[in-house]
């Protein structure tokens, strides 16, 4: 039986019946913010951020209910956060689903599609099935797989062989055609790699692209049950590179912004909190206006930005950041971050 798009939208329905997830307080989203970007402004302004087809990689929203996604990204990759209470945010808002990064066949559910949302990709575009394959065979867990297959421990070239087949351009442009023309035929793990065992196995014994030595080397471990595990632990590790995100998606184009949310903007840098302030309420003397000429004009463009866009009136609060205070802040969390990752492995080695 051939399984469509709905794989998805049906996971997403049982879900609703029977989850047990526990709503977070809070949900973050980063987004752009500025005079070059219209149509976001416009979007946020109408209570929404919006994938916009032909301008957006993913087709579907993503958001996090982690802080770190604060950390990351605002000011630095993008300009504006918005912090979004938990409950105001499910009630105007359908079809919403945590990602399950230790799931591989959620992640391959509905032709990859959570695992594309994941790598910022979309299904539309054949060059994107390309970088999802390559980043699939690249986080596989090679010589694990060949020590499964085989029974022991492969040698260095062995494993200097498959390497070598899994980094050839063409290997990567075949899996991506045949993973682009056949979308709706992967919606699990099992799919996936019976729909790529044999375009991986017919290349692996093509005489005109391998000597003997290497068809040998290739054939000595080549089995559905070697490409199944490339592609089961290869999912899992491109989708852990994200885990710290906590991401959470709506089946949509369109997320819809809680009025009580607050909008986190990126404002100039400057050495002290008191210059910053006095900025904000337009209180520096002209001296100050030219020695903090580019500072100045970038906070006057978010006012005016702010009052055009009615972002004052929309939302519970706008908050403008000081970008030198923020990321002393960021130092300071990244620090106890990495402290607490080192005790964390101390405890477990001690266990």
């Amino acid at each position: 039986m051939k399984l469509l798009f709905e794989s998805w939208r049906s996971y997403l329905k049982e879900l609703e019946n029977v989850s047990e997830i526990e709503i977070p307080k809070k949900f973050y989203i980063s987004i752009y913010f500025g005079k070059n970007h219209a149509g976001v402004m416009k979007d946020l302004a109408n209570g929404m951020v919006v994938k916009h087809e032909g301008k957006a990689s993913s087709d579907i929203v993503g958001f996090a209910d982690n802080p770190s996604n604060f950390m990351h990204f605002h000011g630095n990759v993008r300009d504006a956060t918005i912090v979004m209470p938990g409950e105001d945010f499910m009630k105007i808002n359908d079809s919403v689903v945590k990602i399950e990064y230790k799931n591989p066949d959620f992640l391959a559910q509905d032709g990859l599609k959570a695992l594309y949302r994941l790598l910022e990709k979309n299904q539309k575009d054949k060059f994107h099935a390309q970088r999802v394959m390559q980043a699939i065979v690249d986080g596989s867990d090679l010589v694990g797989t060949m020590n499964k297959v085989s029974g022991k421990a492969p040698p260095p070239s062995d494993v200097n062989v498959w390497r070598s087949f899994f980094d050839n351009y063409e290997l990567q442009e075949v899996l991506a055609d045949t993973l682009y023309n056949n979308l709706e035929d992967v919606y699990n793990i099992e799919s996936l790699y019976k729909l790529m065992t044999p375009t991986i196995q017919e290349l692996s014994q093509d005489r005109s692209k391998q000597d003997s030595w290497r068809r040998e080397v290739l054939e000595r471990y080549m089995s559905p049950d070697f490409v199944r595990l490339i592609m089961y632990t290869g999912v899992l590790e491109a989708a852990r590179f994200y885990k710290e995100e906590n991401e959470w998606v709506v089946d949509s184009n369109i997320l819809n912004i809680p009025s009580s949310s607050t909008v986190f903007i990126a404002g100039p840098t400057l050495k002290d909190k008191q210059t910053f302030q006095r900025m904000k309420r337009g209180e520096l003397t002209p001296a100050e206006e030219f020695t903090f000429n580019f500072e100045f004009r970038k906070m006057s463009e978010i006012m005016s930005l702010i009052e055009e866009y009615g972002l004052d009136k929309k939302y519970n609060k706008v908050v403008i950041t000081d970008i030198g205070t923020f990321n002393a802040a960021k130092n300071k969390w990244e620090k106890r971050r990495r402290e607490f990752e080192k005790q964390k492995e101390l405890s477990k080695a001690a266990e």
